[in-house]
């Protein structure tokens, strides 16, 4: 079987000029090859079929036996690169620190170095015994955040 990067680049090359983007490849003991695509717009079973066909066409059955599975990156799968962020901006995702405290919030920005988040936090208000819900934007570090997924709401 080809490398991780070798099936990427193939990949790359069977989705340029589409509006479909790479989110990650995995590649099993057991030759089992999974791709997961994704587009601003969503991805259907027939995207996903016409890529797996293209992707057959560009390996060599005759001297390995393998299985190809291409699937959407879709709800609640983390996200691995820009396009998922740029997709899911001023929605509800979750992000996941690496000490295992989990923020919500709409997505609001992403950069390089990380995202901002407006969450909702309780803080005293002055002049009131409860505390209040206010609106405040958090920015995380992409080095402190072991995941970002999106959060679909009912």
């Amino acid at each position: 079987m080809k490398s991780t990067k070798e099936i990427k680049e193939i990949i790359k090359s069977i989705l340029e000029g589409s509006e479909l983007f790479l989110v990650d490849v995995s590649i099993s003991a057991d030759n089992s090859l999974e791709v997961y695509i994704d587009s601003l717009t969503g991805v259907n079973v027939g995207k996903c079929r016409e890529v797996c066909k293209k992707l057959d066409a560009q390996l060599d059955r005759e001297t390995e036996d393998f299985a190809i599975t291409v699937a959407s990156a879709g709800i609640g799968y983390p996200f691995k690169v820009a396009q998922q962020y740029e997709k899911n901006l001023n929605k509800e995702v979750e992000a996941k620190l690496l000490t295992g405290e989990k923020i919500q919030g709409i997505l609001k920005s992403y950069s390089d170095e990380g995202i901002v988040l407006e969450c909702e936090e309780k803080v005293a208000v002055e002049g009131k015994k409860k505390k209040s819900l206010v609106k405040i934007d958090k920015s995380i570090q992409f080095k402190d955040i072991k995941e970002v997924k999106d959060i679909v709401i009912f």
